[in-house]
């Protein structure tokens, strides 16, 4: 292997300046190619040393995905990067959860540290309506569409007769329709919510939750997150230290009303006539 990696960076060496080779990486590595909603996906990749200065790769890998697969996987942490220090290559490695099932491409990486404007394809990876819990699989849970019976998007004048008075502004507002519920609306949209139970510790309730999703992809500081498909669960001590907080978000829905946010206060002012 080390032969292998130092006659490829010779021959790097040896192409004229700016003229980059018809195959400038290889090792590309994806951990599965069968996944359920709730299971990552590590993809590697091995490259010549770095022509191109001044390129963060993590950064230039993160908005890859970000511009090329949000609609389809989810960047989880931030993409390493690694150099050999003796052959100088670069090995880069990413991890990303799906967004939705069915067949997913894996997002095309722009190669930008290397000359001649490359790119790294993975191909797809087929993604199966379940979770894996354990060794066991399980249906996909009622949570990732709607909430206590409230579906995601609802919009706020068709629920004003159900969840009862709402506390903010039309940007943003919370309604209470029971005991121990919180839902959150973002321009009238139904994007958040939280549900609270006293007397009850997240060390206690870890095993129920585990059952329920399956391993956390984000371990914080006193919460766990589950990211399953567009949903985003958070478990964490309430505030006033007495009980748990269940924090839930579509994170499609709350990007659309961010950008819709910034298309009012930012580029429409730029547009303007």
């Amino acid at each position: 292997m080390m032969t292998r990696l130092l006659l490829l960076v010779l021959a790097i060496a040896l192409l004229p300046a700016g003229e980059a080779p018809r195959s400038a990486f290889f090792n590309q590595k994806v951990s599965a190619r069968t996944v359920a909603l709730n299971q990552p996906v590590r993809v590697e990749l091995t490259t010549v040393p770095k022509q191109v200065e001044g390129v963060n790769i993590e950064a230039a890998i993160a908005d890859a995905v970000t511009l090329g697969g949000g609609q389809l996987w989810r960047l989880i942490g931030k993409p390493t990067s690694q150099t050999d220090d003796k052959t100088r290559t670069v090995r880069v490695s990413i991890i990303l959860l799906p967004r939705q099932v069915g067949d997913a491409p894996l997002p095309v990486i722009p190669v930008s540290w290397l000359a001649g404007e490359q790119v790294a394809e993975f191909g797809s990876v087929k993604v199966e309506p379940q979770l894996v819990i354990g060794s066991e699989t399980k249906p996909l849970p009622a949570e990732l569409t709607t909430v206590s019976g409230f579906a995601w998007g609802a919009k706020l004048d068709e629920l004003k007769d159900t969840v009862g008075a709402t506390t903010g502004d039309a940007e943003r507002s919370t309604a209470k329709p029971k005991p121990g519920l919180e839902l959150g609306f973002r321009r009238g949209e139904l994007v958040e919510a939280a549900i609270e139970a006293s007397d009850l510790t997240l060390e206690a309730a870890r095993a129920s939750f585990l059952a329920r999703w399956g391993s956390p992809q984000i371990e914080e500081a006193g919460a766990i997150t589950w990211v399953i498909g567009w949903t985003r669960i958070t478990a964490a001590p309430a505030a006033d230290g007495k009980g748990v907080r269940l924090s839930l978000a579509r994170e499609d829905l709350l990007a659309r009303a961010v950008s819709a946010k910034i298309t009012d206060k930012v580029f429409g002012l730029l547009e303007a006539k």
